[in-house]
């Protein structure tokens, strides 16, 4: 009788201080009456992203929405054929509708019209980063003189992750083992996994492009980390 008082004891201390910083009530359905210890793991995998994803807009206001759009027009056709040029697919590029509305101002206190103004966004995914400087210079040369947002990507996230998901078991049976010995245990094996939703650590940079600076300015880009939660419940023997 004191032998299972004492196995009692042991198992609530060790479920207790492991699962403190966890959600109690998504523990309560997921605990077993048997001894058990409970961990939480974290897996990691670093990559240098080996996508770029460019965010252009192409605008103009003037008297008239058709003078606007005529030069709106006219600076498209040649960013496109500028990003051709590059090898860029056209898969790869997503112009969007042309969108025409009022421009006003303010002056003395008052809204005054500028005149119809005509956009058009352009995304660019770039595949192979080092064509980054080129496909820079040929936007700066087709009249962009502003570049929006440019973002980094992974081609292998999915693979990544996994690799970040395999690290974070690897990392949830260590901890297991560590905790069951040290208090005279063994593993009996996994009565349940919960799989954490946390978000990657994406490294991401808005770069803004000025059309004297060209190619000249570096691409910033660091690496990325793709990680991998796990809370696992393991049985004691």
């Amino acid at each position: 009788m004191m032998k299972n008082a004492q196995k009692l004891i042991l198992n609530s201390v060790v479920a207790f201080v492991l699962s403190a910083s966890l959600p109690i009530i998504a523990l309560a359905a997921t605990l077993p009456d048997a001894p058990h210890v409970v961990v939480a793991a974290r897996g990691e995998v670093e990559a240098m992203p080996d996508i770029a994803r460019l965010q252009l807009q192409i605008s103009e206001t003037s008297d008239s929405a058709v003078k606007a759009k005529s030069a709106v027009d006219q600076r498209s056709a040649q960013v496109l054929n500028a990003v051709a040029e590059q090898g860029v697919p056209e898969s790869d590029i997503r112009a969007s509708q042309i969108r025409v509305y009022p421009d006003y101002d303010w002056q003395d206190g008052k809204r005054v019209l500028r005149g119809q103004r005509v956009e058009r966004s352009v995304d660019i995914t770039l595949t192979d980063l080092s064509r980054y400087g080129a496909l820079l210079d040929a936007l700066v040369n087709a009249g962009i003189s502003e570049l929006g947002n440019v973002s980094f990507d992974l081609s292998r996230r999915e693979a990544l992750q996994a690799e970040a998901v395999q690290a974070a078991i690897a990392d949830a049976n260590a901890k297991a083992e560590v905790l069951a010995a040290g208090f005279g245990r063994k593993l009996a094996g996994v009565y349940h996994i919960d799989e954490g939703a946390s978000a990657p650590v994406v490294y991401e940079r808005a770069m803004m492009m000025d059309a004297k600076v060209g190619a000249q300015a570096p691409m910033l880009v660091g690496t990325e980390t793709v990680s991998a939660s796990l809370t696992v419940v393991f049985l004691l023997k």
